[in-house]
């Protein structure tokens, strides 16, 4: 089912200046109140030693640009896991693959943008991933690299399901454009565990929500960026480029999948998304596809660039198309 949704235009009756009072005390009352309300547990994936496909002596450094958002450089991948406090339920996960076209991770503040959203959506856990890049000055095979991150994560999740309260049954997978290409090859790509000391059976999730994400790494609708730095010196490589466009590897075994994409967006197309729910809708896999007029590329939860609050379908759809919060 796809839905299209047009900007609302509101009707403005008070001043800029209380709108903005109004908004940044909301905004400090909320983050006071979430602060409260979570525990962070910042848990590394590998033994520093041991870190699989990285080269020996590594001498470069993770770099953290201007901004704060964008890392790159990383040798040492970590999973932020955040917890609601005063829980005794046993609930649904969420781990989310921010994007960043394989050239950066985009992270600000551990994900703690992420993690609220998702903890207010009803999630109990939410684990967010810096995962390696495919930076061949760093790592070995680099096109595993990413994938081999997310699926040692997601392991994660299922060995500390009774210490973080984590119902194995409701695990879901989130990423934003590359890392929507990485929460797609972690659905689809089961059956190839990169990841050392990883279990087939630590792979299950039960849902997958996607964000304008990179899905196909063939012409005419890839995303050169994300394409390229993932296969690197392989990127002639037909077999892998097929390999890496999500849109051949849906299968019976996909789990039901909500996407989000805006029609202006510039850097991946939104044909990327149809072209992925096509996909579902062949192999019947329970999806619904949310098609904004507006939003742009990255927009996240920025409800401003998108004209109107699209969690609400994805929230509706989660209640009463899926099993996580039953």
């Amino acid at each position: 089912m796809c839905s299209i949704i047009k900007e609302r235009k509101p009707l403005v009756l008070i001043s800029h200046k209380k709108i903005l009072f109004l908004f940044i005390s909301t905004l400090l009352l909320s983050i006071n109140s979430f602060a409260q309300d979570y525990t962070k547990e910042v848990v590394k994936l590998w033994d520093k030693n041991n870190i699989p496909f990285n080269k020996k002596n590594i001498t470069l450094k993770e770099i953290v640009d201007s901004t704060g958002r964008r890392i790159s450089q990383i040798s040492e991948p970590v999973l932020y896991v955040y917890r609601k406090k005063n829980t005794n339920s046993v609930g649904a996960a969420i781990m989310y693959c921010p994007g960043g076209g394989y050239t950066n991770v985009s992270l600000a503040n551990d994900g703690e943008g992420f993690a609220a959203n998702f903890l207010k959506m009803g999630f109990d856990v939410v684990a967010v991933l810096k995962y390696r890049l495919p930076d061949p000055r760093i790592v070995n095979e680099q096109e595993n690299i990413p994938l081999c991150d997310a699926q040692k994560a997601l392991s994660l999740l299922h060995q500390n399901a009774k210490k973080w309260q984590i119902n194995r049954n409701k695990i879901a997978i989130s990423g934003g454009s590359a890392g929507g290409h990485l929460a797609a090859s972690l659905a689809n790509l089961k059956d190839k565990i990169v990841a050392p000391g990883v279990k087939s059976n630590e792979l299950k999730q039960a849902v997958s929500i996607l964000m304008y994400p990179v899905v196909t790494f063939n012409l005419p609708h890839r995303h050169e960026g994300s394409y390229n730095k993932l296969l690197g010196d392989k990127s002639n490589d037909q077999t892998l480029i097929d390999y890496y466009s999500m849109e051949n590897k849906v299968s019976k075994k996909t789990p039901p999948t909500f996407v989000v994409h805006a029609k202006d967006d510039q850097t991946v197309t939104y044909l990327n998304s149809r072209i992925y729910i096509d996909s579902l809708n062949k192999y019947q896999i329970k999806n619904k596809y949310v098609e904004l007029d507006k939003g742009g590329h990255g927009f996240v939860f920025d409800f401003k660039k998108t004209g109107v609050d699209w969690t609400i379908e994805l929230a509706q759809w989660l209640q009463n198309e899926t099993d996580l919060f039953k």
